[in-house]
């Protein structure tokens, strides 16, 4: 959808993509919770025993699927800001673009869970004509994306008609002599 008359903006700060230290903070959390008791029982020469097996099965387990989860989610989670529309990706496991029109949207907000606070990262939810809220979740900087969004809606705002008076003032008359 991108298109030669709907191309992104690049002066809006967008495009507003996945954060990278929020997608690696659960890798490093499992990493920290598994290598380091494993480290601990290898150099206290435990290293062959069922603990240590368990500790090195669930790295080898958990940790490939989460960095590809956090490579998928980076590389396909994003908000591009055009002149007429939202070019939304809610990213990995949720597929396709979704192109949202300025005039179906009905709100626009952040939402901050406590993973969030941890990580830096927050959802932007956006209300859509008919009450259906559409999100993409673990951006970098919703903030700007929201505020990016909602100047766009402002410059497309009718621009307010003057009123016209009910009665009209008798206008004067030049009289010729």
């Amino acid at each position: 959808m991108r298109g030669a008359n709907d191309n992104a903006e690049t002066a809006g700060g967008g495009p507003f993509t996945a954060s990278a230290r929020g997608l690696a903070l659960p890798v490093i959390v499992v990493a920290a919770l598994y290598g380091l008791p494993l480290a601990g029982l290898v150099l206290a020469g435990q290293g062959g025993g069922a603990l240590a097996r368990l500790c090195i099965l669930a790295l080898c387990l958990s940790l490939p699927f989460l960095i590809a989860y956090a490579v998928l989610r980076r590389v396909t989670a994003r908000v591009d800001v055009m002149p007429h529309t939202l070019l939304l990706q809610p990213g990995f496991p949720r597929t396709g673009q979704f192109v949202v029109p300025y005039s179906v949207i009905r709100g626009i907000r952040v939402r901050r869970g406590f993973g969030g606070r941890l990580s830096g990262t927050s959802t932007l939810v956006i209300d859509l004509a008919g009450g259906t809220p559409f999100d993409v979740a673990d951006l970098a900087d919703a903030e700007a994306a929201r505020a990016a969004i909602l100047a766009r809606l402002e410059l497309r705002k009718p621009a307010p008609t003057a009123e016209i008076p009910v009665e009209l003032p008798e206008i004067p008359r030049i009289l010729m002599g």
